[in-house]
């Protein structure tokens, strides 16, 4: 073939190619112009701390989803706490066969399952593994009206379970941000994920601080319906955290990048409006490799946290942008910018010595090069150190792997002597992985890259 005949036939398709590029770039120039926007004309604050005095630009603080008052708000909410316990264990629920963003739900071996079987046995592994024997907590399952248990069910559940208590999410707890509508779903990223999961984001990331606060709860741990304890918390975790001075403590790191278009500009640019909010040292320690962050699936954290500026005031502007609805934003991404932005590591727990299961499959027939339907497509089991000797660890693991016997899941399922599930969190126990350098920090490794004490 004559290769400069060639060149030539491929110049248009070249051509094509860069125009497509350049578009892409512009849209993607005008977009972060337009977060910066949001965060310079939307909000003033009173100093480097303080929390929103104005809301321009689309009505009075109010009208704007009464979005200043979620994080101080010190009304009482709906239900009046019943105990007097300060600690709490939560859930957030869905009892239909249909999960709103996954679909019918199905085992690795595509049995039917449902949101009720799947909190039940969350809840069995939860009091034989930890309830049980350190009681002085309550266990709070929320859900939203639509997909709420019937009377039979919280029967069922809350049977022998004297923590056990239900509250139902609605109103301003479970609505759209003002000035956002239905259809606009449609033009949102990621539109697979319903209006639901995006309502589930905003709860655990913004609006569930000032709802515990309110009750008069000062710590929280989070359980999803399909996380599961398999080994004893052979200590009251809340009392830990207290006598050591921990603020939030995680399970599972994980790298996430997908934080979606714009989100970066929003934090980078409430630092730079606000130098004084944290230290040199953690901002550096964050921008050496952002998207390190914590599987929060399950998590433990000191309320207070979450409602004092200037952390606060990061949540209430990442709220007033509505990135969590038209870019699906995760809760998993906001915890983890705000807690390694205003803690110092040693406030940080990494939980290791239980061992935890969140594991969710692949329900398309491909989620990936090499993750096929019915695989693990993320989490995994992490075992705990010291819960098993290595034989029974061999033994649970086998039963995990016969989950996926007849199913082609090698390039998905990992499966090694302290981890079982899919590569992206095994990815960062590796070596060289770039969670490694934030996870030693944690860990109080010498070699670990940090210059703080």
């Amino acid at each position: 073939m004559n290769p400069v005949a060639s060149a030539k036939s491929n110049r248009p398709r070249h051509s094509k190619r860069n125009c497509i590029l350049s578009a892409l770039l512009v849209f993607m120039l005008i977009v972060a112009f337009f977060q910066i926007y949001i965060v310079h004309s939307q909000i003033s604050f009173t100093d480097g701390y303080g929390t929103p005095t104005n809301v321009n630009k689309g009505g009075t603080t109010k009208e704007k989803r009464d979005r200043g008052i979620k994080l101080h708000n010190t009304e009482s909410n709906q239900v009046a706490s019943s105990s007097h316990y300060t600690d709490v264990i939560v859930y957030l629920a869905q009892f239909g066969k249909f999960h709103t963003s996954y679909g019918l739900q199905r085992d690795a071996n595509k049995e039917s399952i449902t949101g009720l079987s799947k909190l039940n046995k969350s809840l069995e592994l939860l009091y034989t593994n930890y309830v049980n024997e350190f009681p002085s907590c309550d266990v709070l399952i929320f859900y939203d009206t639509e997909h709420g248990p019937d009377n039979e069910t919280m029967i069922l559940l809350s049977r022998s379970r004297p923590q056990v208590q239900f509250r139902e999410l609605k109103g301003e707890w479970w609505s759209l941000p003002h000035g956002l509508k239905p259809k606009d779903r449609f033009k949102w990223n990621r539109p697979a994920f319903s209006i639901g999961y995006r309502h589930m984001i905003r709860w655990f990331a913004i609006l569930i601080w000032p709802y515990l606060a309110n009750e008069g709860y000062t710590h929280v741990m989070r359980m999803d319906d399909d996380s599961y304890l398999h080994s004893r918390m052979v200590y009251n975790i809340f009392d830990y955290m207290r006598q050591n001075n921990k603020r939030y403590g995680f399970r599972m790191p994980v790298l996430e990048e997908a934080v979606g278009v714009g989100y970066d500009v929003i934090v980078d640019s409430f630092l730079e409006m606000h130098p004084n909010a944290t230290s040199k040292e953690l901002v550096h320690i964050f921008m050496q490799e952002r998207y390190v962050g914590f599987y929060n699936n399950w998590f433990i954290a000191d309320v207070s946290f979450f409602l004092t500026p200037p952390v606060s005031s990061l949540l209430e502007l990442i709220d007033l942008t509505d990135i969590i609805y038209t870019q699906r934003t995760g809760d998993l991404v906001i915890h983890s910018t705000a807690v390694r932005l205003f803690l110092h590591p040693k406030q940080i727990q990494y939980f290791r010595d239980f061992t935890y299961e969140h594991m969710t499959l692949c329900r398309k027939d491909k989620c990936g090069p090499w993750i096929r339907n019915g695989c693990p497509q993320n989490g995994g089991i992490a075992r705990g150190i010291g819960a098993h000797t290595d034989e029974e660890w061999m033994s649970f693991s086998n039963d995990v792997i016969s989950r996926f016997s007849g199913k082609s899941c090698d390039g998905s399922l990992m499966n090694g002597i302290d981890f079982i599930g899919a590569e992206d969190i095994r990815y960062c126990s590796k070596i060289h992985s770039r969670c490694r350098p934030y996870i030693e920090l944690l860990l109080g490794i010498d070699n670990a890259t940090s210059t703080i004490a």
